[in-house]
């Protein structure tokens, strides 16, 4: 008897299950999978997506929403994230043609995209990266605070180094200018840490980047993009 393509898929699915149901759980966990379907040695980051990000714009992202985002894929963690704040370091991102960030304060680079970030839709930024642990999503990420707001915000980050924190959203209205950024509040909701392990191994890549480094990840966007 002819069995059409949709019969025989969900007889090799039914066997897959059987099988699984044999031997025990799945042999690899998520966490080996992203592991080695990684493309490179780049954590992933966390960003708020405001409404000049070009997913918002396509209506594929919700606005005022914060993403971890790896490569292409851009995951949706709502107004509110929690993280463990664990170190931070300088960094200068030109996100022109290649993207290039600079963590060495006295490159002649670094200096080169701290002035051109003076300039209008310059595609240049400079601030401070942290590395951070999101407890939801078990991951460590990178939070970059490279536009003027972003900035002036960051010390209330640097304020929770070591500790719990909760990143939001605030409204900000120059008369000119209207616009979403990120602001800092101390957490009081208890989450699991990483292994300490986990942490230091994270910490030792984290304070030791390249001086230069052309990255290979989408422009960030957003209120980061724009001089203010």
């Amino acid at each position: 008897m002819k069995r059409n393509h949709k019969y025989w898929q969900t007889v090799f699915e039914n066997e897959l299950i059987k099988l699984e149901g044999e031997q025990g759980v799945q042999k690899y966990g998520d966490d080996i999978f992203k592991a080695v379907a990684k493309s490179g040695d780049y954590l992933p980051r966390l960003q708020l997506m405001t409404s000049n990000a070009a997913m918002c714009k396509d209506g594929k992202f919700p606005i005022n929403h914060y993403a971890i985002v790896d490569g292409q894929t851009f995951k949706d963690m709502g107004e509110t994230i929690d993280v463990l704040v664990i170190n931070w370091r300088p960094k200068a991102l030109s996100t022109n043609d290649p993207i290039m960030a600079v963590y060495d304060v006295t490159n002649k680079e670094f200096t080169r995209i701290c002035e051109q970030s003076e300039t209008k839709d310059s595609g240049c930024m400079f601030g401070p990266e942290y590395l951070c642990w999101v407890p939801t999503t078990k991951e460590f990420v990178t939070f970059f605070m490279g536009g003027k707001s972003s900035r002036r915000e960051s010390p209330n980050l640097k304020a929770l180094l070591k500790k719990a924190a909760t990143l939001k959203a605030q409204k900000i209205d120059t008369g000119k200018y209207t616009y979403f950024s990120p602001i800092v509040v101390p957490c009081s909701t208890p989450f699991e840490l990483p292994e300490m392990e986990d942490i230091m191994e994270q910490v030792t890549k984290f304070n030791n980047p390249p001086a230069t480094e052309i990255e290979k990840v989408e422009k960030p966007a957003g209120e980061e993009q724009r001089a203010r």
